[in-house]
């Protein structure tokens, strides 16, 4: 039977006997692990899709959008489950199926910020000097098209959290006693009568991470958009 909060178990306890403080901790590091581990490939392959449509333009553009409004027209959590539950319902498998379905986020938003850059007077001075199309793109066009990119990453680090919660909360993770803030909470529905911290302390860290992670990324939007950083 899970135990209130004492100065033993400052937060309480979680079936079966798991101290919440603990695992609150060791639940938001492992969280925040995976949505690294999900935000960074998926940004990496949406930024080269995004800025190879947009440079060569033409059928290039046409097939590699259309590829990607194929995967924005299906609902990412029914992807994502989908392409989990064909792969194997494990950690390995959920991260993959999630990068494949954030990707396509980050190649319309790469594309949008390359259709403004590839336009400039210094693109138009590096290709007249001789420049390949892989350094305009990577070595022009990239580092004017990242900052915005690295804001929108940011703020994936706690939609990203929220789906894993999500996941693990309707068992879609199976394996037992994940350090996981999703899994916590699926740890003490049997006990939200008797014993409400049980779903209250991890639901209530899952809000706090999220809100945290969307204010570190408007804290970033402000640092790299001189604009928006002199209007305040």
């Amino acid at each position: 039977m899970p135990q209130p909060p004492s100065w033993k178990h400052p937060l309480g306890t979680t079936y079966p006997g798991i101290d919440l403080l603990r695992a609150v901790v060791k639940a938001i590091r492992f969280d925040l692990g995976l949505s690294v581990v999900i935000v960074v490939p998926g940004a990496l392959l949406g930024i080269v899709i995004g800025i190879v449509a947009t440079y060569f333009g033409g059928w290039v553009d046409d097939v590699l959008m259309r590829l990607t409004d194929i995967f924005f027209s299906v609902p990412y959590l029914v992807l994502a489950i989908a392409i989990g539950y064909a792969l194997g319902r494990n950690i390995t498998s959920m991260v993959i199926a999630l990068i494949i379905v954030w990707w396509p986020l980050y190649a319309r938003y790469t594309r949008s910020v390359t259709l403004q850059v590839k336009e400039l007077t210094f693109i138009e001075a590096a290709r007249a000097a001789g420049a390949s199309n892989y350094k305009i793109m990577f070595r022009h066009i990239l580092p004017n098209a990242l900052p915005p990119v690295l804001v929108q990453m940011s703020m994936d680090l706690g939609t990203i959290m929220l789906t894993i919660s999500g996941l693990a909360f309707i068992g879609f993770l199976p394996v037992a006693n994940i350090p996981e803030l999703g899994y916590l909470s699926t740890l003490g529905l049997n006990y939200i009568n008797t014993a409400p911290w049980t779903v209250l302390v991890p639901g209530v860290f899952i809000v706090i991470f999220a809100v945290a992670v969307y204010l570190l990324g408007m804290g970033l939007m402000d640092v790299i958009n001189p604009r928006r950083r002199s209007s305040l």
